[in-house]
């Protein structure tokens, strides 16, 4: 098959890291991490991170020697987006392999096996001039032993979400880990890779540092999902209903409660709504 380097972000989130990483590192050749050095987000504030802890993890998972770390100035417009753009751009130009394959720091894939081993194979040949897309498995809120997942009405895991992860070295981002394919009719391929994406089930310091960091963060101030996020309980959550607020994407039907121990069970338990 054809070697694959994969691009991720060291940033606020980077306790997530080592997880998201561990789920495909067997089944890439090259990783490349992007870290401001200045510890600077997208959206201009400043940002911690432990290396005492990220760094040790990260060299346990790398018995291969795939992981190379980039330190460089990614704050270099008042728009965050465009610093999003700048960072995933930079780190794809500095991969040594054309099929670039990008996972965010919150993003642990459940089928990688079957989505590598099975799926890419018989693939691998659009790869030059398409974009290929994975599904978002998106948990909403842990309480207590209990996880709150999107849920369509039927009461199973919502996975209408998606999200480009794969695109040629010669590929422009145009919009975070979107091309100029994203714009192409019959540029993207449906896959079957499902990623546990921890963007919103994250505790209330972690989620509000995140929302005022992303490539989108602008549009925080206009949008009151953090509130609603923040006054859903284990009494009260079955009373949301088409309650998504950004208008980006399609409304979340409602939610439900699973344990958080089989969380990925219950995910892969559906997966056959991704792609059939």
């Amino acid at each position: 098959m054809l070697k694959k380097s994969a691009i991720s972000l060291i940033s606020y989130d980077w306790e997530y890291l080592p997880a998201s990483i561990a789920s495909y590192y067997d089944y890439v050749d090259e990783i490349v991490l992007g870290l401001d050095k200045n510890k600077t987000s997208w959206s201009g504030n400043k940002f911690k991170i432990n290396e005492n802890d990220l760094f040790p993890a990260l060299k346990e998972i790398d018995r291969d020697n795939k992981i190379n770390v980039i330190e460089g100035d990614f704050y270099k417009s008042k728009v965050a987006i465009e610093n999003d753009n700048y960072e995933r751009n930079y780190l794809k130009s500095q991969c040594s392999h054309d099929w670039i394959f990008s996972f965010d720091a919150d993003e642990v894939l459940l089928n990688a096996h079957e989505f590598f081993s099975n799926f890419l194979p018989i693939t691998e040949r659009y790869y030059k001039n398409h974009d290929y897309l994975m599904t978002w498995a998106t948990p909403f809120k842990e309480i207590d032993d209990k996880t709150l997942i999107i849920a369509d009405e039927d009461g199973t895991p919502f996975l209408t979400e998606t999200q480009g992860v794969i695109t040629h070295k010669n590929s422009t981002f145009t919009y975070a880990r979107w091309t100029e394919n994203s714009k192409i009719p019959g540029k993207l391929i449906t896959t079957p890779l499902i990623a546990l994406h921890y963007s919103l089930c994250r505790k209330k310091d972690d989620l509000h540092q995140k929302i005022h960091n992303i490539g989108h963060s602008d549009l925080v101030e206009k949008d009151p999902f953090f509130d609603l996020w923040n006054q859903v309980t284990l009494e009260n959550y079955t009373q949301a209903h088409n309650f998504k607020t950004s208008g980006m994407g399609p409304q979340w039907p409602r939610l439900v409660a699973v344990p958080t121990e089989g969380l990925k069970d219950v995910y892969l338990a559906h997966q056959h709504k991704v792609y059939r």
